[in-house]
């Protein structure tokens, strides 16, 4: 029995490295002459052969066999490379999601427990932590936006913002006072990565959170606006400004529309696209394809910034109908399992409702597939058939 706790627990850890890196080969990983993200690849790559073995059943329901069914379109895409041209980008996106992501979701939907999602949280904010610590030292340093280890402003935000959900909905930390200034630090630390697409997240889900609660946030929501309202008027303006000097906080409040007008733009082009290709052109092929169609107004990056239209016009129509039909069905049965389970106060379907709609709509912001991928995460984690609250 310890054997078998250990190999899961090893593996979460694994996971949650994978999740972090997100690829099976990272240049950035690379330390004295090695390089650690094969390594872990690797060794995940081999517990995930060994865990995927040990499944006896697989459990359907009609939202898991939808889910089942976009991940088989996926791993059957290349198929659509036959008929167009491939790209190094779309392969090495494909490689990274079908080999590492698609056999993390079977057994998270078929093996993981309460005991091994609180594992994966746990050992996520804790990476978080470290993220932002290290954050600490670049933001006093440069006045640039925020990034670590490489990797971009937004995802930066992002996983910041991971911290302040998994902080504000997991009942053990929200007790903690050092919680709240943990996230007022992941918060801080957000702003300074002058992202608008995961703040503006944040505040939809929130707003979603505060409607569903209203009755019984009523009198919270009127004391944090009074504290607000008073903060703003009794503030130093040497803080204030300190604060907007903060990475590329003051980013967030200037009036520039070339991100806005740049995503109207992939909306229409990948419209087209999809409209010109229904059966999907294949992963990573966005960008070329969508130049062919218009070879007078060519566009440089690689992918749409926007999950639903990726998924419309790389695996058409199918795909993408599907893809929203596995979203709407999995947050409508999180949220049916979250108040069905809502007297149990470690309950964890509060936290992956709020982080899948929180997702969702960073999704439809930026990212690629392989940047969502912890959405997929928390979709499957939603579908677990064992409820997922504190066993008695």
């Amino acid at each position: 029995m310890r054997i078998n706790n250990l190999i899961s627990f090893t593996y979460i850890l694994c996971a949650a490295a994978i999740i972090a890196i997100g690829r099976i080969y990272d240049e950035r990983l690379e330390l004295l002459g090695l390089n650690f993200s094969v390594f872990i690849s690797g060794f995940f790559i081999l517990l995930s052969c060994i865990m995927i073995i040990s499944i006896r059943s697989i459990k359907l329901t009609s939202t898991r066999a939808l889910f089942y069914m976009f991940l088989c379109i996926i791993l059957f895409s290349p198929i659509l490379w036959g008929f167009y041209d491939f790209i190094d980008y779309g392969i090495e996106k494909y490689l990274n999601f079908s080999i590492l992501i698609i056999p993390l979701l079977l057994i998270i939907l078929e093996k993981f427990s309460y005991n091994d999602i609180n594992n994966f949280f746990n050992i996520l904010i804790w990476f978080i932590v470290v993220l932002a610590l290290v954050s600490f030292s670049i933001v006093q340093e440069s006045n640039e936006r925020l990034s670590v280890f490489g990797g971009g402003p937004i995802i930066f935000a992002r996983w910041m913002l991971i911290g302040i959900f998994i902080l504000f909905f997991t009942n053990k930390y929200k007790k903690r006072k050092l919680s709240w200034l943990l996230m007022c630090m992941f918060f801080v630390l957000s702003l300074a990565a002058g992202s608008k697409g995961p703040i503006l997240a944040l505040l939809m889900t929130f707003s979603i959170y505060f409607f569903l609660n209203f009755q019984k946030l009523i009198i919270k929501i009127f004391a944090i606006i009074i504290i607000l309202f008073s903060f703003t008027q009794f503030i130093d303006n040497s803080f204030s400004d300190k604060l907007f000097r903060l990475g590329k906080t003051e980013r967030l409040i200037t009036n520039d529309n070339t991100s806005t007008n740049i995503r109207i733009q992939f909306i229409e082009r990948s419209v087209e696209l999809a409209t010109c290709y229904p059966f999907g052109v294949g992963i990573g092929n966005w960008q070329a394809y969508c130049n062919k169609e218009k070879p007078y107004h060519l566009l440089k990056h690689e992918y749409p910034h926007n999950l639903v239209l990726e998924v419309l016009s790389e695996l058409g129509f199918i795909g993408g109908i599907l893809f929203l039909l596995v979203l709407c069905k999995v947050l409508y049965f999180t949220y049916f399992r979250m108040v069905f389970y809502s007297f149990s106060k470690d309950s964890f379907y509060p936290l992956l409702f709020y982080l899948q709609l929180f997702l969702i709509f960073t999704a439809l912001f930026s990212g690629d597939l392989n940047d969502s991928r912890l959405l997929f995460v928390i979709l499957a984690m939603s579908l677990i058939h064992k409820p997922l609250i504190k066993p008695d």
